[in-house]
């Protein structure tokens, strides 16, 4: 995408009720999980267009990574702090073992070998530092947003523990997470798979009154979270240690 779609992501993404919500549940973890009054150096791997840098920015020193350079270019209009441009898993343009707190959200997805791509993200982790991911959840969710979004794989809970504990990591949580909106959402895509419909992308923003409404359900979620784990999900995180 050029730096102007870029610009018109950003602004989308600062009301659809998936960015919105999902952000004010990253932050909610991090704050109970993530040791405050600490020097923290932060990651934002695949920043995109930056709707977490300037939040992350306010928890410690932070830096962001993307492969594209209209997405960096964009990132550095609202992002006073340092962006650089590299790929999972071979290109981490970052000293190894430096940051406390890595974010990668909704990024391993698009990485063939995510196994590796775990791997490296743990080797820039400073020992007992911490990284928060986030995934798609449920291969028969697979459609054609799945698709425009260039995924390679959905996941289930079971799939992404595994490959997290294989990378080395102690998990300290991990849920399924965007489960109020689950059965809609899964009746939506199975719909529009059977009926073969092509074009459409969740990220598109909805009527003002729906995308209240359903902003307003799924941050509901993060109070839930701070005591139990969802048995099921559109998406997957997770908050682990190295």
């Amino acid at each position: 995408m050029e730096k102007s779609f870029y610009r018109i992501f950003f602004e989308v993404q600062k009301k659809h009720w998936w960015f919105v919500a999902k952000k004010k549940i990253v932050l909610d973890l991090i704050d109970r999980y993530v040791p405050a009054k600490v020097n923290h150096k932060i990651l934002d791997i695949g920043c995109g267009s930056g709707l977490m840098l300037n939040a992350l920015e306010q928890i410690g020193e932070t830096n962001g990574m993307d492969m594209s350079d209209d997405a960096i270019n964009f990132s550095k209009e609202i992002f006073s702090g340092t962006v650089k441009k590299g790929m999972l898993p071979d290109n981490i343009p970052y000293e190894k073992e430096y940051f406390s707190l890595v974010v990668a959200l909704d990024v391993i997805e698009h990485v063939d070998d995510d196994r590796a791509a775990l791997v490296a993200i743990r080797s820039h982790i400073a020992p007992g530092g911490q990284a928060v991911i986030t995934v798609p959840a449920c291969m028969f969710l697979w459609s054609e947003h799945d698709v425009l979004n260039e995924h390679k794989r959905r996941y289930t809970l079971e799939e992404l523990k595994m490959k997290l504990l294989d990378a080395g990591f102690t998990i300290e949580k991990i849920s399924y997470f965007n489960t109020f909106l689950f059965p809609l959402i899964s009746l939506v895509r199975m719909v529009n798979n059977l009926l073969k419909r092509k074009g459409g992308s969740d990220v598109d923003l909805p009527h003002p009154a729906v995308n209240y409404i359903v902003k307003k359900i799924f941050s509901l979620e993060k109070y839930f979270l701070r005591f139990m784990n969802f048995p099921i999900g559109v998406s997957v995180l997770a908050v682990v240690r190295k």
